[in-house]
């Protein structure tokens, strides 16, 4: 298919997620984030549009452990969904020092901005590592927010530059989920593995979970992968079946991360003006 008739379909049909209550906000979300700018993005794009879901796609320059989108296919992704800040060369930002992570972060904001000619405000920290002086290098380059990869997460964040995620689209033991919980000290993730998710080790049925409880009682249901990974693992049915049950779920408010990010940024400012009064 010719790539201007491409852009013009998936823009149309991804137009069908972007109002889901004329009257406003209802404070339940759902949010997809998609990792790494591998080749494979643009079948998620077109499944994504398929189902009027929106996402974020979280797009290095380079990577050294796979191939990523050119620059024309970054800005025919970039016709319907949001794109965000991955660094140039997808450097774990903690395991190098501070001057290099704030040129792999600055860096890869100017490129990306040039490459669309609009500014991004949305980051996520390459294999989700990072530390509080990661953090503020990222606030200082300019990003309005940023997302980790602690799971099980369904809140809005204390700190804009730690977001959480409800669910990878992978799937993980038992032992696995616990262990990175403990060790990122993510100690709401883990009781809400056990409460909400209910110890489940399938992705589908885990994030199933998020959207229930989200649709109950509010929040976030975040599901972030990599499409990579749901090609190596044969799972694109299991994938569209997922954002079939997102697109049925039509309490829930269907938003980008920026969105997200942005309408953390009002609050923050409505509360100070309230308590400033």
């Amino acid at each position: 298919m010719r790539q201007g008739a491409r852009i013009l379909r998936i823009t149309r049909a991804a137009r069908t997620g972007l109002i889901v209550h004329q009257g406003g906000f209802r404070r339940a979300f759902v949010t997809v984030s998609v990792d790494d700018g591998h080749l494979t993005d643009l079948h998620t794009a077109d499944l994504l549009a398929r189902y009027g879901i929106r996402a974020t796609f979280y797009v290095p320059a380079r990577n050294p452990e796979r191939p990523v989108i050119s620059e024309s296919q970054i800005r025919e992704l970039a016709a319907a969904f949001e794109l965000g800040g991955h660094t140039m060369n997808h450097v774990p930002l903690n395991s190098v020092p501070l001057v290099r992570a704030w040129e792999e972060v600055s860096s890869g904001k100017l490129w990306l901005e040039n490459v669309l000619g609009r500014r991004i405000t949305s980051f996520c920290y390459p294999r989700g590592k990072y530390s509080r002086r990661i953090a503020a290098t990222v606030k200082k380059a300019g990003f309005l927010g940023a997302r980790t990869c602690f799971l099980n997460r369904h809140d809005f964040p204390a700190d804009p530059y730690s977001w959480g995620v409800s669910t990878q689209g992978r799937d993980h033991s038992r032992i696995i989920q616990l262990r990175h919980a403990f060790l990122e000290r993510n100690f709401r993730g883990a009781l809400n593995f056990l409460r909400i998710h209910k110890s489940t080790t399938d992705w589908a049925t885990h994030f199933s979970y998020a959207l229930d409880w989200v649709q109950a009682n509010g929040g976030i249901a975040h599901l972030y992968f990599h499409s990579w990974e749901i090609a190596e693992a044969g799972e694109w049915d299991k994938l569209e079946g997922v954002l079939r049950r997102i697109r049925d779920q039509t309490d829930l408010n269907r938003v980008t991360n920026g969105e997200l990010f942005a309408m953390w940024r009002r609050r923050a400012h409505d509360d100070r003006q309230a308590a400033a009064a």
